[in-house]
């Protein structure tokens, strides 16, 4: 009796370390791409920005598929004068601003005299279903928006939504 609970003490001991290894591996996706990124400006591909996002900005992806499952991150120059009316998206954003002021508010209409000036360095992240609004003054802006995607959004008032214009 004792020798047969050492061997399953033996077999336990070893079993749990290679579970561990198995859980882990499991967890990497099979087809998940696990190649670096490392972009130059010049090496940035920039194109017009989907018809659900305001007229003029541009995006160029810096990480993963925007219209996929997953993690994503796209840079976007935001024109003068440029207003993002309120909307949400299903998933998280945080952003950086890398040339501003980039101006963010919250809620479902766009208050300026609430909103936030971030200046180049600037961060903001927003949870899932949060209605938020962003602008940009007389200079435009440069932000990197990460999120998981597929991107997604929503716009409080449907009217606002730029591609049904």
């Amino acid at each position: 009796m004792a020798r047969v609970r050492l061997v399953s003490m033996l077999i336990l001991s070893m079993a749990f370390p290679l579970g561990l290894l198995a859980t882990a591996a499991a967890a990497q996706s099979p087809g998940a791409d696990t190649s670096h990124a490392a972009l130059a400006p010049a090496d940035l591909k920039w194109m017009p920005a989907p018809p659900v996002l305001p007229k003029g900005v541009q995006i160029a992806v810096l990480s993963g598929n925007p219209f996929a499952e997953g993690f994503s991150m796209v840079r976007l120059k935001i024109p003068p004068h440029t207003t993002f009316a309120p909307h949400w998206h299903p998933t998280a954003e945080s952003f950086t601003v890398l040339q501003g002021p980039f101006f963010v508010g919250t809620g479902d209409t766009v208050n300026k005299s609430a909103a936030k000036a971030l200046p180049a360095m600037g961060f903001a992240s927003m949870p899932a279903m949060h209605h938020h609004y962003a602008y940009t003054g007389q200079q435009g802006a440069v932000i990197d928006l990460s999120f998981y995607g597929p991107f997604q959004i929503t716009y409080v008032n449907p009217a606002d939504d730029p591609s049904r214009k």
